[in-house]
């Protein structure tokens, strides 16, 4: 049956290197090779180009018999797929003549200039981006195979022009273990991955189902993030960019291309250097951090991981909704975390005067479930095609960026001067007194508006709750119970909402945020084995993701348009104790046996995105690609790999919980000494992650707090440590810290020393022959009298005054213990007090803060 043209274009652009992939894992050329059959061998005269008489970019002949191999897929939704010769109007040709395009094909050069425009450089130059020197016979050349083995850079180690070469990505399939990590050595030849790799790649492409277009396409799309986000695009020049984001982002500037050139009713290529073909769309959605420690009841605890997860369902909601009134394919989001989404659209005027009706359509719903609460500014930024070419790109997020940022400041600004604005901001919308209030937000109920029963304390009254609460809430019940998988649909599943009841009440299954026409359903182990029972017939479009695990086949749904594929959640599981229950905020703080319980409240994020989005890459290397590399490598590590830290340290299972992970930053709430030794341990794997790059650093801020301490509050006083983090320089060395009990320390160069004492003063004091505890408190005072004296500017008597302290302590130590000479060193180093080494902290400020620390671990 026939399809559209630009679904087919789209796909073509999606699978146009492909063979790059198969070539590799094949062990011979094109003529020697056992893989691609006679007609083939010959087709290379007809899609490679001859350069002084030989052929290159040869992989293309692997595409297309990619597509014979795999026509089974294809042959349903495509016209003129199995036809011998190729003619033009063929998915084969447009996907891999993309090298040689025929002159009278406006297809083939689509996707010419879409591959062009992923890789940045102008490939039809003798100067441009080559593939592998695959111009010489098997049998010719010893060696010519060498670029099989070449593995992917890290998109991390050339940032900010600061070298750290001598990482490579494994040849593998996405996962979320210490295994995927970039390593120095590999015991296997690249040949033998590829071809395992490709082996996997085959099987699961085989079960895709073939139904629709729009299927096949989001199927592969899916294969394609998980078998090749790292193998590198090109292996002749810097690898460090994944043949999955090179295919991805062809795939989505073939389709806007098309249409950009459809609206003109063009029958040549033709887009000069000033022609702005494409838009980039983004959003940034304002008020997260406030609304989700908006909560004043003591159900905040159970209600804190749904109103997070709800969020990040908010943002993916609102992009999903986008790209289907748009027309839109997955490919076209460049990139969608944290709050925050970038989509690559075509400049057309159904595009353009789309906008501003999606952006009205979004703001309303926005403002009827949650007031002026939040904010979604949304804008975008036109795209020369010379921008694309010369470098230029990082001045478009930039610029896209200040309209952004512009929008937030003045929110509601075109609302407000509506009727309906004015009465929204103007006229009363509380009562007031004693009208009853949602137990947990404290929001007034309006009038006739359904109470959802909610109890805190099985010993207290009933209590309610609003509906969006009350969802929240259910949400993190589903959250607790471990789900496996998510299910968007556009309807509702109507053989699965039948009794399905959450505290006492009969409600839905689903859930809809912001009511944008999509269905979510998450599912664990047990509810997975109930809808199979309950199904009685078909779901229609519908998507089936498998949570933080890229083996996602395994369950399936019939009806048209259902597509498999995975996600990634930072913090898919809670603490529980022996019988199974989760552990909330008061029962992380500390053992009950414990007089001293105290929670950790820890914020993370990557220091300096902004420039690094700005100033990380050279001109040359500017490419939508690198971006979008560059952001899921670090959503891979927030939002994916975190969940690996904490399952792998039993410590962390028990008593810590992530509450949110994600882009560039997270959240965890756990026992202040265990939070802190997650927040190292998460600064030590990031470190590794992005190949050591001393251009890019981690800071955290942790609030340390009663198990009832209200966590608003919490929440603001770890920010304030996080900010302190962030202003701490060295120097050379600035942010890349942790700061907590007030006190900021670079990763490095100063929490390995302090912690180091801290540790020592703890061991000691513990040894039966150490020092005394009370030491602990003789510091605390050397401390406030050195900062008096300091600012009274008189004799620094703390000097003498801790010698003779210290001696007098450490005459009670062993003669020849560990302990009495460590006390002796104190004594030393206190008395000259000689400023730490690469830090502008002096020796008692050190001690100082490492008796505060030693003192608080006792305790607890």
């Amino acid at each position: 049956m026939a399809t559209q043209t630009r679904d087919i274009i789209h796909l073509a652009a999606l699978l146009h290197d492909i063979g790059k992939f198969w070539q590799r894992a094949d062990v011979g050329g094109v003529m020697s090779s056992q893989i691609i059959d006679k007609f083939h061998k010959e087709f290379e005269s007809s899609i490679c180009p001859n350069r002084d008489g030989k052929y290159t970019h040869k992989h293309v002949v692997w595409t297309a018999q990619f597509f014979q191999h795999f026509k089974n897929i294809f042959e349903d939704n495509i016209d003129a797929l199995g036809n011998a010769s190729y003619p033009r109007k063929s998915i084969v040709r447009w996907a891999s003549a993309h090298h040689n395009p025929n002159q009278e094909s406006l297809e083939e050069y689509i996707v010419q200039f879409a591959d062009h425009c992923s890789s940045g450089i102008d490939r039809t130059t003798n100067d441009g981006l080559e593939d592998e020197t695959v111009e010489y016979d098997y049998e010719v050349a010893k060696g010519w195979d060498k670029f099989k083995d070449v593995r992917m850079k890290s998109i991390f180690e050339n940032l900010l022009d600061n070298k750290t070469d001598g990482f490579r990505l494994p040849i593998s399939a996405l996962t979320l273990e210490q295994s995927f990590f970039p390593k120095s050595t590999f015991d296997t030849k690249g040949q033998i991955e590829y071809n395992t790799l490709w082996n996997e790649f085959s099987k699961d492409l085989s079960s895709i189902p073939t139904k629709d277009i729009r299927q096949v396409t989001d199927s592969i799309l899916y294969l394609l993030e998980k078998y090749t986000v790292t193998i590198p695009s090109s292996t002749q020049h810097l690898p460090d960019v994944s043949l999955y984001e090179h295919l991805r982002s062809t795939a989505a500037y073939a389709l806007c291309t098309y249409d950009y050139l459809e609206e003109k009713n063009a029958t040549k290529f033709k887009i000069e250097a000033e022609e702005e073909p494409f838009l980039l769309l983004g959003g940034d959605l304002s008020g997260i951090q406030s609304y989700i420690y908006d909560i004043v009841g003591k159900g905040a605890a159970k209600n804190l991981k749904g109103r997070s997860f709800y969020l990040q369902l908010i943002i993916e909601v609102i992009v999903n909704h986008m790209l289907d009134e748009l027309k839109l394919y997955r490919s076209n989001i460049v990139y969608s975390s944290g709050g925050g989404f970038y989509i690559l659209a075509p400049n057309t005027t159904f595009v353009r005067e789309k906008i501003p009706m999606l952006i009205d359509e979004i703001s309303t719903k926005i403002r009827e479930e949650h007031g002026t609460k939040l904010y979604l500014a949304i804008d975008y930024q036109s795209i020369k095609k010379r921008s694309i070419f010369d470098g230029s790109i990082n001045t478009l997020w930039e610029d896209l960026s200040k309209k952004l940022a512009s929008k937030k400041q003045n929110r509601f600004a075109d609302f407000i001067s509506t009727d309906a604005g004015f009465q929204f901001f103007f006229e009363p919308t509380e009562a007031g007194g004693k009208t009853e209030r949602d137990a947990i937000t404290g929001e007034e109920f309006d009038n006739n508006e359904k109470k959802y029963p909610f109890n805190i304390d099985e010993d207290e009254e009933q209590q309610y709750v609003k509906e969006s609460t009350f969802e929240q809430i259910r949400l993190g019940k589903i959250l607790r119970d471990n789900i496996i998988y998510q299910i968007i649909t556009k309807e509702k599943i109507s053989y699965w909402e039948q009794d399905y009841r959450f505290n006492g009440i009969t409600t839905h299954q689903y859930f809809q945020p912001l009511k944008l026409n999509k269905y979510y359903y998450f599912l664990n182990e047990k509810e997975i084995e109930e809808l199979k029972a309950k199904v009685k017939g078909s779901v229609d479009d519908a998507i089936i993701l498998r949570v933080n695990d890229t083996n996602f086949s395994d369950f399936k749904l019939t009806g048209n348009r259902v597509v498999n594929g995975f996600t990634f959640y930072g913090g898919n599981n809670l603490p529980t104790n022996h019988d199974g229950k989760a552990l909330y905020f008061d029962a992380l703080a500390g053992d009950e046996n414990v007089s001293f319980k105290r929670l950790g409240i820890l914020r993370m994020d990557v220091d300096s995105l902004g420039l690094i989005f700005k100033k990380g890459f050279s001109n040359n290397r500017r490419t939508f690609s690198r971006y979008s590399t560059l952001s899921r490598s670090l959503d891979f590590f927030f939002k994916g790999y975190l969940n690996t830290i904490w399952k792998e340290n039993e410590d962390f299972k028990q008593n810590t919980f992530i509450l949110y992970a994600g882009g560039d930053d997270l959240f965890i709430v756990g026992k202040w000494d265990i939070t802190l030794a997650f927040a190292r341990t998460i600064q030590e794997k990031f470190e590794e992650w992005i190949c050591h790059n001393p251009a890019l650093g981690i800071s955290g801020g942790m609030a340390i707090v009663g198990g009832k301490y209200p966590i608003a509050k919490a929440a603001t006083q770890s920010d304030e440590e996080e900010k302190r983090a962030k202003g701490h320089s060295l120097g050379k060395f600035d942010k890349n810290a942790i700061s907590f009990l007030g006190s900021p320390f670079n990763w490095e160069k100063e929490y390995k020393s302090v912690k180091e004492l801290k540790d020592l003063l703890v061991k000691h004091i513990k040894a039966d022959d150490g020092i005394p505890r009370s030491f602990l408190d003789k510091v605390g005072t050397f401390y406030a009298m050195k900062i008096e004296q300091e600012k009274n500017k008189s004799n620094p008597r703390w000097r003498w005054m801790s010698a003779y302290d210290i001696q007098r302590a450490s005459d009670r130590a062993k003669k020849g213990s560990a302990s009495k000479a460590f006390m002796e060193e104190v004594k030393c180093k206190l008395f000259v007090n000689a400023r730490m080494e690469g830090s502008k902290y002096d020796y008692l400020d050190i001690l100082n803060f490492a008796a505060r620390w030693a003192e608080l671990e006792m305790r607890s």
